[in-house]
Formats: structure tokens, C-alpha cells, sequence
């Protein structure tokens, strides 16, 4: 019969793997989320209650299964692309192309001079009956229709009662609840829409261990990652360019305070041991020489909101740089907009927005006051003639570096004041969201050649 690694959301069994574990499910945990629960167990999650009795038999069995937040899977999902809006499309194109596979064994049974024909040809017939009213909201609602009523799955034979040769009836009667592809990413996502008051996300894999696949101990992390990433590109570390050192480390920094559970998706340019130079030149000289290595993670070239690095854009979107290079700016922010200068007229407050925001102005007004009160000024440096515009820069950087510096230190709360910083890195995430749509959405189609 095998074993199998099952999903749950909280206690909504959503699918399983067979005598293995799935390294895409397993690569959206973390080394902290491992479980392991050792005799006497007096009070099993209501999902573990299956293995009491072999429990009761052997003392020296432990549980072991993985578990995180919702939200946070989510995020990860969303990060690899595989937004609620993607996973319903690829829902659809995977619908598709099983549709035509049922048709073509419904007429290839139809050719047959078999006892069993007409049986099967109806069945085939049925099944596409079903596929073909079959979207990702009807399945959606479908698995909350099985959830609130107590359903079962029946995998291991053909589903019998009330909602029989109905479109419930053939999500019981299927894994993944009639889901016929491999990436399960695209069926979790959705589940997690069916699933609203779920608080976790479980992965258990009890029945592998005991039954000698893995050990208790095993690295299933490095495992899933290792595996997940071999793939596809689109599931491997998006690397992140910046324009110097200090922008790194600024964004790494923020990574980790504001989405601590999404920074092993990503990878940043380590200009001191490397030897590259910081500047929006050398940025874009880094951007050819990616372009030109073949690189097949994703790639983040992001350039400050001011007008260097507009300029630099403008260069580089006349190349043919490949589809996974994706080039960016810091974000337009409304605070921006009226924001104090000075130049040959004096002081004077404008829309600095694509002329001299770079990463610093995105610190935070509690870090650009340094007087307690007035912004930091940013200063008109010179013309560009490529583009028609002034180039300004924020004054007095050092001392904004020490005060994020001494920011971050205080380990409070991020509240209202990281929100520009939350928009930088909204960028990121978003960068190479349209490459990873595609992708995930053409391998129903690249499954069936």
C-alpha cells in the first residue's frame, strides 16, 4: 500500500506523497518548524489520533511532522510566484490538458472490443463531463463543502454515495482532490483560500519514518531545498543587485526584520568579498556580465529612484537581456513628493521622485530628521543631459546610516515608519513575478508533450 507524507491545514487533510517526501512542500518550512513528539504522548493534534494504537503497541515511536503559520506559507507562495491569481490560472491550464487526456482514452476504449468498453467509455465520458465546468473557485468551493460536511477522500477505490458522478464526488475519489498535476504548489495555494480560519500549515511524516524511508534526524530542510531548487529556476534564490554596499546591507537588514520567514529566497551581491565596485556604472556593468554568464536564477537589478539610475535603466532596456534579469527602480513615494532641496535658488520643496531618491530617503522620517525636526535636505549635484534632468543627493548620509544603524537596534516592533522600506522590498518580491506566471503556467502544457 506505501506510505505516505501528508499536507494538513490545521485539521483539513489537504493531500499526500507516496513513500517519499515532496521537496516543494517541504522547502516552504524551516529548520525550527520540525516537530518531534515522544511517548508519553497524552494529548495528539487531532490529525495524529491515527497513530494511538501503534503508539500504545511501541513506546520508543515518536510523531514527527512540520508545522507553520498560514500567513506565512502563503508569503512564500507568493514570493515563488505562485499568487492566488497564478495558481488559478495554472488550476485551469492543468484542468485542461487532463480534459484531453480523458477524451483521448475515452476514444481510444472506444476503439476496443473489450467487456469492460462501455463501462470504462462511460466512465472517461463522466469524468470529462466533470472537467469540463471544472474552475478553481468551483473546486475551491468544493473543498469547503467537503471540509464543513466531514468528507472523506476514498484513493483507494471508486467514491460511493450521495455525491456520486457530481464534481465532490470525483474530488473524493482523487489525490489532491482531483488536482492531476505534479506542482503542488497550485492546489495548496487555493486550499489556503478554502481553508480562511486555518492557523497551520502540517506536514507530517510519521508514516515515512517509520516505515524506514528517513530517520528522525535526517535534514529534510536541505533536502526539499536542494531538490525544489534543481528544478526550477522560479524556486531558486532570486538574487539581488543593488548599487553599493550600503544599500545591501540596508535591505538585507530590513529583510530580516520585516519578513524574516521570506530571506532564504533571497540572495544579495557581496560586494567586499567579491571585489565589485559600488555606483550605478558599475551596477550595470554587473547586469551585462549576469546577462552574458547564463545565469538561471532569477535576477533583481534595482536602481535608485533618482537620475543615474534612471538613466542606466533607460541603457539597459535596450539590450536583449535574458527574461530571469529583471530590471527595477527604489519606488515613487507620495512623500516624496514635496520634499525640501536646495539648489542655486535657495531652499525650496519639490518632487524629488526619479531625481534624487536614493535607498536613504527611504529610512524613514524618523531617521531623516536628525535634528528631531527637519528633513535632511537633498542637494542638486549636476544635469543630465541624456535625459533632460537634475541629479540630486541626499546630504549628511553617514550620519543617516548611524541613525538606521542605531534603529534597528532597538528591536521594537516595526511600525508605520518601515512602511517606505516595506515598498522596496514589495518590489523585490514583485520583480520577477510575470517570468514565474509563465513558467508555473506552462507546465501543464509542457507535462503533456
Amino acid at each position: 500500500m506505501g506510505s505516505y507524507a501528508q499536507c494538513w491545514l490545521d485539521y483539513f487533510f489537504v493531500g499526500s506523497s507516496k513513500n517519499d517526501i515532496d521537496p516543494d512542500l517541504i522547502s516552504l518550512f524551516r529548520q525550527d518548524d520540525k516537530i518531534i513528539l515522544s511517548a508519553p504522548i497524552h494529548n495528539l493534534p487531532r490529525h495524529l489520533e491515527r497513530y494511538r494504537e501503534s503508539l500504545n503497541e511501541d513506546p520508543n515511536l515518536k510523531i514527527i511532522y512540520y508545522e507553520a503559520p498560514v500567513d506565512v506559507v502563503r508569503d512564500r507562495l507568493d514570493v515563488l510566484g505562485y499568487d492566488l491569481k497564478t495558481a488559478e490560472q495554472a488550476f485551469g491550464e492543468w484542468i485542461k490538458e487532463e480534459r484531453a487526456r480523458t477524451i483521448e482514452s475515452m476514444q481510444d476504449w472506444a476503439d476496443r472490443d473489450l467487456a469492460s468498453r462501455d463501462m470504462m467509455e462511460k466512465y472517461y465520458r463522466s469524468t470529462s463531463e466533470i472537467l469540463s465546468s471544472l474552475t478553481s473557485r468551483s473546486w475551491i468551493e468544493g473543498l469547503k463543502v467537503i471540509r464543513s460536511s466531514g468528507l472523506e477522500p476514498d484513493y483507494y477505490g471508486r467514491y460511493e454515495g450521495p455525491h456520486d458522478n457530481t464534481l465532490i464526488g470525483y474530488m473524493l475519489s482523487n489525490e489532491w482532490y482531483g488536482f492531476p498535476g505534479y506542482d503542488f504548489f497550485v492546489p495548496l495555494r487555493l486550499a489556503i483560500e478554502a481553508c480562511e480560519n486555518g492557523r497551520k500549515m502540517i506536514y507530517d511524516l510519521t508514516d515515512l519514518v517509520w516505515s524506514g524511508y528517513f530517520d528522525y534526524e535526517e535534514d529534510f530542510i536541505a533536502y526539499g531545498l536542494d531538490n525544489a531548487a534543481t528544478d526550477y529556476s522560479s524556486k531558486a534564490k532570486t538574487i539581488v543587485l543593488t548599487e553599493g554596499k550600503t544599500d545591501t546591507w540596508i535591505l538585507q537588514e530590513s529583510l530580516k526584520l520585516l519578513y524574516p520567514h521570506l530571506q532564504d529566497y533571497f540572495s544579495f551581491l557581496d560586494f567586499e568579498s567579491s571585489g565589485f565596485g559600488g555606483g550605478v556604472g558599475n551596477l550595470a556593468n554587473v547586469v551585462k556580465a549576469f546577462a552574458g554568464a547564463g545565469i538561471i536564477n532569477n535576477v533583481v537589478a534595482l536602481f535608485d529612484n533618482d537620475t543615474a539610475g534612471a538613466a542606466a535603466c533607460k541603457t539597459l532596456r535596450r539590450l536583449t537581456l535574458p527574461a530571469n534579469i529583471a530590471i527595477r527602480q527604489l519606488p515613487e513615494l507620495d512623500f516624496l513628493k514635496d520634499y525640501p532641496t536646495i539648489g542655486p535658488s535657495g531652499s525650496i520643496r519639490l518632487d524629488v521622485n526619479g531625481l534624487a531618491a536614493s535607498i536613504e530617503l527611504y529610512l524613514g522620517e524618523d531617521v531623516l530628521k536628525i535634528d528631531g525636526k527637519n528633513l535632511s535636505a537633498v542637494q542638486w549635484t549636476g544635469y543630465d543631459k541624456a535625459i533632460n534632468q537634475y541629479q540630486g543627493e541626499v546630504l549628511e548620509k553617514l550620519q543617516l546610516h548611524v541613525r538606521f544603524r542605531e534603529k534597528i537596534s532597538k528591536g521594537a516592533l516595526p511600525g508605520p515608519e518601515w512602511d517606505p522600506l516595506r515598498s522596496v522590498l514589495k518590489v523585490v518580491f514583485s520583480a520577477s513575478a510575470e517570468r514565474n506566471k509563465r513558467a508555473i503556467c506552462r507546465r501543464p502544457v509542457e507535462y503533456g508533450l
